[in-house]
């Protein structure tokens, strides 16, 4: 009997692993363009160019016409080589002050957008922590995190939120580090862990 309701809590616990990031208008940094898990946001650096990519997550619209966020990067050699984007993305910011639009909306696709493609460069071994905040101007005073454009009505901006949790200041990757749990994430080593 024991067995059985261990058996079955698992099999609750790992359907509910499929839905890593619970929360609205979340932003984050991934080490996948496909794959937006907690697995995804550290990247043990390979000493060559690599690619990151800035995804909203369960946005409130159904498409993005443009995005606000500001960069922050704990260990000045990590060099951002490039930043480009989909849909006719311009950034009227920087390559770590993003304030871009999109010809073209991004549509949402199974709760996420591409936002941007960053190319870095880091040849170091230690951690680095990659922090988003609000771009410089913000366009929402008082907010201090990223910003969606709705791509149905680009005048209406929606603030969005860390992937990771507010005490963690911002936080979305790192790089030769333990990357950001998901927010409410359940995972099924986490059960297992329960019952050894």
């Amino acid at each position: 009997m024991k067995k059985l309701l261990v058996l079955a809590l698992v099999a609750l616990m790992a359907g509910g692993a499929m839905a890593q990031w619970e929360g609205d208008n979340m932003m984050g940094l991934f080490f996948s363009g496909e794959e937006f898990t907690d697995d995804t946001t550290n990247l043990v650096t390979p000493g060559a160019p690599f690619n990151s990519y800035i995804v909203t997550l369960n946005p409130e619209m159904m498409s993005v016409s443009g995005y606000e966020v500001g960069i922050a990067i704990s260990d000045a050699s990590v060099f951002v080589l490039s930043t480009v984007g989909p849909n006719g993305w311009t950034n009227f910011g920087d390559n770590t002050n993003h304030l871009a639009g999109f010809g073209t909306p991004v549509p949402v696709v199974d709760n996420a957008a591409v936002l941007c493609v960053v190319q870095m460069l880091y040849s170091g071994t230690d951690m680095v922590e990659i922090v988003f905040g609000a771009a410089t101007p913000p366009s929402i005073p008082g907010h201090d995190g990223p910003v969606l454009a709705d791509g149905a009505n680009p005048d209406l901006l929606v603030p969005c939120f860390a992937t990771s949790d507010a005490s963690m200041g911002g936080l979305v990757a790192t790089l030769n580090g333990e990357g950001v749990i998901a927010i409410q994430n359940q995972s099924l080593t986490g059960v297992k862990a329960l019952f050894n």
